[in-house]
């Protein structure tokens, strides 16, 4: 076990949108997710996952990398069909989007940002996530506390 100096937040609940905004904000020099579901809301500019989207691609218009890898499902699953809608989004815009593999879940949860944040937990980036579900993540600061993610989201990036 490492011996980390690192701060830890809970982010529970409809608290995910107002404590992971301003890290993605925040950011200057990259930011890498995994995500197992991503909605897109057209029409729901005010929402709190499309604020987030909108905010990657602000990102990624002031040259910050952004890379994306999404869980895919086989043809015709709601999941590959949501996912697919969202990355077409995104790589109109520049951002580098992956997909994981046909039979093996993508399920992780994760957002880095700088190598200096990591947010890690159950939530989705979907509507239903963001405030109706239970779901609790964690916003870690702390570059070596977060390594082990940095290097997790490198394999998996490297893999596909």
């Amino acid at each position: 076990m490492l011996a980390l100096n690192a701060k830890v937040e809970a982010v529970i609940g409809s608290d995910y949108f107002n404590k992971v905004y301003p890290v993605i904000q925040s950011a200057t020099q990259k930011i890498d997710i995994v995500m197992y579901e991503w909605k897109w809301y057209s029409h729901e500019f005010a929402g709190g996952v499309q604020r987030l989207n909108n905010a990657l691609i602000d990102r990624a218009r002031e040259k910050i990398p952004v890379r994306i890898l999404m869980n895919i499902e086989s043809m015709g699953h709601a999941i590959t069909k949501i996912n697919s809608r969202t990355a077409s989004f995104f790589q109109q815009k520049g951002i580098q989007v992956k997909f994981g593999q046909v039979g093996v879940a993508t399920h992780a949860k994760m957002v880095i940002v700088d190598d200096r944040f990591c947010i890690v937990g159950s939530h989705n980036y979907s509507k239903g996530s963001f405030t109706r579900n239970q779901e609790c993540s964690v916003l870690i600061e702390g570059g070596e506390a977060i390594r082990p993610f940095i290097d997790y989201f490198k394999l998996l990036w490297d893999h596909f």
